[in-house]
């Protein structure tokens, strides 16, 4: 049996052009604009093509006219704990063999002490130096005999709130490790401090009302 080929060709060809139009005639879908919130940023998307936009908030400066600033009205008697001022220029090599712990800082030791003149209690160099986040740490070395001393320093006579740090004269033996107050907003100020026993070698705990003059 012979099957004629022509009229299912032409069937084929009809059927394969009412599809093509068929799919050729219906909509495309349409571009739509959507947006992603995010915190702090903006994205706008189109289709594939996407734009990230950063979103800046305002910023306002507003100027007190009050005084916020503390007015160191304190007076501090230096001149209460008095020491002679050594007036030899010369000065004894350090010693670090009585304190040889101190070796750790020998460089900052070393170059402070040559560098520098007496400053505390007399006949003592003081020297002081960051040791992290807000703390400073510190020694002094008589020029006399060398020999170095801890300085009353460090985080456990540090404050949080701090006005003033390590406050000292030549002339004296009152050492103030630190001004404070008790919260940011504080106006009331105290005190750190301490005296320089020159007989017992020590530092030794003062109360503000010593050496304060309102």
């Amino acid at each position: 049996m012979v099957i004629n080929s022509k009229p299912m060709l032409k069937y084929g060809i009809l059927c394969y052009l009412f599809l093509f139009c068929s799919c050729s005639n219906s909509s495309k879908p349409s571009k739509q604009d959507t947006t992603i919130k995010t915190e702090g940023v903006s994205v706008s998307a189109i289709d594939n093509d996407t734009t990230v936009k950063p979103v800046i908030e305002p910023t306002t400066t507003t100027t007190s006219t009050e005084d916020d600033e503390i007015v160191l009205t304190d007076s501090i008697n230096f001149t209460k704990y008095a020491s002679e001022v050594l007036s030899q220029t010369t000065k004894a090599e350090v010693n670090f063999a009585n304190y040889p712990e101190a070796k750790q800082f020998k460089t900052r030791i070393l170059e402070g002490y040559k560098t520098g003149e007496v400053n505390f209690a007399g006949h003592y160099i003081a020297i002081y130096f960051g040791c992290g986040a807000g703390c400073i740490m510190g020694f002094m070395v008589d020029v006399n005999d060398g020999e170095i001393y801890d300085l009353p320093l460090g985080e456990e006579n540090m404050c949080f709130w701090t006005v003033e740090r390590a406050l000292y004269t030549s002339h004296s033996k009152l050492f103030i490790s630190s001004i404070c107050k008790e919260t940011d907003e504080s106006k009331e100020l105290y005190y750190i401090a301490f005296l320089w026993n020159e007989e017992e070698k020590a530092f030794e705990p003062v109360k503000s009302e010593a050496f304060i003059v309102k």
